[in-house]
């Protein structure tokens, strides 16, 4: 057995007999070739660690294979709040997360004299000191207008009544330079410094004065808006000098307020505009003999 079998084995290898002779090799059909067979392919790899010889052994993925696994993991991991806002490329958001397209309604809106839209943009919860890229905010551009209605709503939403723009005017310094005492008055009430109306040192004394010499000069107003102006600019007044702590020179006021409820011609009111004006030199001297 040992030795057919070693016999076998020479004559598949090829090689000579003890007695030098070839023997005849059988004739063996051909060999069909091997069929390349796909890669075995298991779902108990996936999310476990590859084996350090299949990580050794397998080609690194393509390029453009990777960036669009690494996009995908990134999805996952994401919000579908965020997705939503990563869809839009285009969309500007602003400061702390609240929409550049709502801030900048509000201070159109005020500019416009929106009082609706004003409230209902703030009762949306927009920021009211919000300013745009001059460091303009809504209270700006209401103080501005003389529009004494949205003035107290964004004062009573938390407007600042002391934030200065870019040229480092507060909205008590527009509100002077446009002639708005009404504005004037509320902004004090609302917590406006009365240190100086502007840049200049100019104080509601200096404003008043103005346009109690525009009154005594004019003739052609109407009693009821003459009254109404002296009235204004009294109110003004009282609260500039409440926020002074001159009590004394506030009652002076007073008096000064009812006696133009009690008017009735033209020439009382007149007259009462007069003791106004004496009142308001008197206090701008005694406001100059203080800072000497």
């Amino acid at each position: 057995m040992a030795a057919a079998g070693g016999g076998a084995g020479e004559r598949r290898s090829g090689r000579r007999s003890p007695d030098g002779a070839r023997p005849a090799a059988p004739r063996q059909p051909p060999e069909a070739p091997e069929l390349l067979q796909p890669p075995a392919f298991s779902f108990a790899g996936l999310g476990g660690a590859p084996s350090a010889s299949a990580s050794a052994s397998a080609p690194p993925p393509p390029r453009s294979l990777h960036l669009l696994w690494q996009r995908d993991e990134l999805r996952g991991k994401m919000p579908p709040a965020r997705l939503k806002r990563a869809a839009r490329p285009h969309r500007t958001l602003g400061p702390l997360g609240k929409d550049v397209h709502a801030l900048k309604r509000l201070r159109e809106a005020a500019n416009a004299n929106d009082l609706e839209t004003v409230q209902q943009v703030l009762e949306d919860g927009v920021d009211p000191c919000a300013a745009d890229d001059k460091g303009r905010t809504a209270l700006h551009f209401a103080s501005c207008n003389g529009n004494d209605q949205i003035v107290q709503l964004l004062l009573d939403h938390g407007a600042d009544p002391n934030q200065r723009d870019g040229l480092g005017n507060t909205p008590l310094h527009l509100a002077a330079c446009t002639n708005h005492v009404p504005v004037i008055t509320t902004l004090l009430r609302g917590g406006s410094r009365v240190d100086a109306l502007d840049r200049a040192g100019r104080t509601p004394l200096h404003l008043a004065k103005s346009k109690l010499n525009i009154l005594q000069e004019g003739h052609s107003q109407c009693l009821e808006a003459v009254r109404l102006e002296v009235k204004q600019i009294i109110q003004m007044l009282r609260e500039y000098l409440d926020r002074l702590g001159r009590h004394e020179q506030r009652e002076r006021l007073d008096d000064l307020c009812t006696r133009l409820q009690m008017t009735s011609t033209k020439e009382q009111v007149d007259e009462v505009t007069d003791l106004l004006a004496s009142f308001t030199s008197l206090s701008l001297q005694m406001q100059k003999m203080e800072k000497r």
